[in-house]
């Protein structure tokens, strides 16, 4: 289990064999990657264990398919964090 203080907050890391998503478009761009044998980056949150947010090719492609131009990535997810910790 993850520390309390990063509970629910999104960051990036390289795709796991176990990883899966609950929509369709992620889970079968996850497949894709697995069957080609590509490694690419997914976008997970703390406390929440194999299910991807997103997945691309690098870690510059997925935090820009996430977030606007005009954001830093560790503002967006602790905005994301403190929007789980309220659910």
């Amino acid at each position: 289990m993850s520390s309390h203080h990063k509970r629910y907050r999104p960051y990036i890391r390289r795709q796991h064999p176990s990883d899966r998503a609950d929509d369709f478009s992620t889970a079968m761009r996850l497949a894709l990657y697995l069957n080609q044998g590509w490694k690419g980056w997914v976008l997970v949150q703390h406390g929440v264990r194999g299910k991807v947010l997103a997945i691309a090719g690098t870690q510059e492609e997925l935090v820009r398919s996430v977030i606007g131009p005009d954001e830093r990535f560790r503002d967006w997810s602790r905005r994301v964090q403190a929007f789980g910790a309220l659910s």
